[in-house]
């Protein structure tokens, strides 16, 4: 077989693989509309109204997590069209509007209030958006691995967090927000196995 047929019977592989696990871990209507797993909505009743200055600083920073996953996935669809990007890119949106119903419920600023796309307060966050972008442009095995990348500080960085937060309704989020973590970790962990056969 030559070289470059290797590379489309991969590629196709890659694809297939994509639709079918995208297919298998769509989540059903219903639950895509229930925001509650991540909390009351901004303002509803119930729960603590006031966090600490260490769970303040969390959830600020992880809405920007949330924001530079769901970008770099965002370009990385534009890039290679792997519905995979695509669909993890709409899980990251969900993810990053949970993070900003807590910050509006708690009255804290939004660190990620009108920047552009691509664009971050958190210096280490701008340079791991750059670095994982050109990574993920060079190949799609590249763009895979950079997904494992983010999915993997993002999950250290919610343990981390978990392992602080003491309010219900921020605790409850961020483990409903590493679940979904976890799940893209192993569907690009899968894709990446796929693509090594």
């Amino acid at each position: 077989m030559s070289r470059k047929l290797r590379i489309e019977v991969n590629l196709f592989r890659v694809l297939l693989a994509a639709a079918l696990l995208a297919a298998a871990s769509r989540p059903p209507a219903v639950a895509q509309a229930n925001d509650d797993r991540f909390g009351p909505p901004g303002g509803g009743a119930g729960g603590v109204l006031s966090l600490s200055a260490a769970e303040a600083k969390e959830v600020a920073f992880l809405r920007e997590e949330e924001k530079m996953a769901r970008d770099l996935y965002r370009r990385l669809y534009a890039k290679w069209k792997l519905r995979v990007f695509d669909r993890i890119s709409e899980s990251e949106q969900r993810h990053f509007e949970a993070i900003g119903r807590l910050l509006t419920r708690f009255q804290l600023e939004d660190p990620a209030a009108g920047l552009p796309e691509g664009v971050f307060k958190d210096a280490a966050l701008q340079t791991l958006y750059n670095e994982l972008l050109a990574k993920g442009e060079r190949s799609v095995k590249d763009a895979l691995e950079a997904g494992v990348m983010v999915e993997t500080a993002d999950i250290g960085d919610l343990e981390r967090a978990l392992k602080s937060v003491v309010n219900p309704e921020v605790k409850r989020a961020l483990t409903s927000l590493l679940q979904g973590s976890m799940n893209h970790l192993d569907t690009f962990e899968s894709l990446i196995e796929v693509l090594n056969q």
